[in-house]
């Protein structure tokens, strides 16, 4: 027997509840749509590589369709990974990571490792008001 409960107040120390809105609707979308926390916690040892190569082929599909519906994004660089770049003097460090042998005085020169990412346009759905924020996925039982 199931009974009726109520979601547990969530409590992140040092966090403010209306901070975790974004990253829980984030959440929500990610395991509605493309099923990644599942896929996360499940173990996965004991299936041999061919099928956990199919598994992750429709898991990578559903999660591009997570992205593509709700986050448009934009590199932060704009060039082909490996090709040299220079990062000037006023560079935003939370934009650009420098790596490797960081030594001298900007600008610096090296070579491209990720062009990194920032949100060009989101458009997140609400999620239901009170405690129902802090639900991933609901339990779904299926009812004979």
């Amino acid at each position: 027997m199931i009974n009726r409960q109520r979601s547990p107040r969530l409590q992140l120390k040092g966090w403010p509840p209306n901070r975790l809105i974004a990253p829980c609707r984030c959440f929500t979308l990610l395991q509605r749509d493309g099923r990644l926390i599942d896929f996360l916690t499940e173990d996965v040892t004991p299936y041999p590589d061919a099928q956990l190569g199919a598994a992750v082929r429709s898991v990578h599909e559903s999660l591009r369709q997570v992205l593509d519906r709700y986050l448009q994004l934009e590199p932060i660089i704009d060039s082909e990974e490996g090709q040299p770049v220079t990062v000037q003097r006023d560079f935003d460090p939370a934009s650009i990571k420098l790596v490797g042998n960081v030594t001298g005085q900007l600008p610096l020169r090296g070579s491209l490792r990720h062009r990194g990412w920032r949100v060009k346009r989101l458009n997140l759905p609400s999620l239901p008001e009170g405690a129902g924020r802090s639900v991933i996925a609901p339990a779904e039982v299926e009812v004979t």
